[in-house]
């Protein structure tokens, strides 16, 4: 009797390997990629169609607080639309040819711009009588004075440095938010990336120049505008500076002295790794059918 030759993985079809590795959330595919080129470059095209889906995902959403350290009580958060994710491509058009290298996956990012909030949102602000109150958050965020490619209005907010201040500090937290039937109203919130940091009175002089000469559109510049969140950089905010011409200055100052200045930012992008944002994304998803029937209310 003849035996029937053995069907193995390189013998299937690439169409059915994709069906099977889908069925694998992205954190247990990695390992996976050592197993053959063929099996590497099929794993990233999936990866890269999971980055593509859930960036643009109606359900998900980002939302970004930056504060000061001592004003984060009183500082909004602020939603973000998705802009784009970096393009990305295998070293052939062909998925079984020698793959592109998974650090090149890991190395892209997407962009997102926050927005000014809607409705009649209101934040707790300290009085100067003393005690804290419920206002408009209108009165408390700052409109920009500019406005991003599309003429849509651009987040800010206004800092001020003393003269014996060298920098001043901010601290980013962006986190996937699923939002239920009223907006701030979220079924689940996981955090993407956080972290503080520090933006420097020279910095900040710098990049005013280059807005005040012109240069605001040179890519250099628009590199020089991206703070890190992190070490890993899993998060980064690009920043435009203008420089505030209502800092009065001391009646008194020492020729060593640095002035008094004030700076409006505007938050041009956040920008955050793609891979990093499918991970938090997945793990998101397994807290929804973990907590299926449970809100987290958000009041601001």
């Amino acid at each position: 009797m003849v035996s029937k030759p053995s069907i193995g993985l390189a013998d299937l079809p690439n169409e059915i390997i994709i069906h099977i590795l889908t069925l694998f959330p992205t954190h247990q595919l990695l390992p996976f990629t050592t197993i053959s080129h063929r099996i590497h470059a099929l794993i990233l095209t999936i990866i890269h169609t999971r980055i593509l889906a859930i960036t643009s995902s109606p359900s998900k959403r980002l939302i970004l607080e930056c504060y000061h350290p001592s004003a984060k009580l009183s500082t909004p958060y602020f939603f973000c639309d998705y802009l784009y994710t970096e393009p990305f491509a295998l070293s052939s058009s062909s998925p079984t040819s020698s793959p592109s290298p998974l650090s090149q996956l890991r190395n892209l990012y997407s962009y997102f711009r926050p927005t000014p909030p809607e409705g009649d949102r209101k934040v707790w602000r300290p009085q100067p009588s003393g005690g804290w109150s419920w206002v408009p958050i209108s009165s408390v965020i700052d409109k920009g004075e500019e406005e991003g490619e599309e003429g849509e209005e651009l987040v800010s907010q206004d800092i001020y440095l003393e003269s014996h201040e060298l920098f001043t500090q901010l601290q980013n937290v962006v986190n996937v938010v699923k939002t239920g039937p009223k907006k701030d109203l979220f079924l689940s919130c996981v955090t993407v990336g956080e972290g503080l940091v520090r933006v420097w009175r020279d910095w900040l002089k710098e990049r005013a120049e280059g807005v005040a000469k012109g240069k605001g559109e040179e890519e250099e510049e628009i590199e020089k505008r991206l703070l890190w969140s992190d070490t890993q950089k899993h998060v980064g905010l690009r920043l435009r500076v203008n420089e505030r011409q209502d800092e009065r200055a001391p009646a008194l100052v020492s020729r060593d002295e640095d002035p008094n200045v004030g700076y409006t930012l505007q938050y041009e992008e956040l920008v955050v790794r793609s891979s990093q944002l499918l991970l938090m994304m997945e793990d998101s998803l397994d807290r929804d059918i973990g907590n299926t029937g449970k809100a987290i209310v958000i009041v601001s």
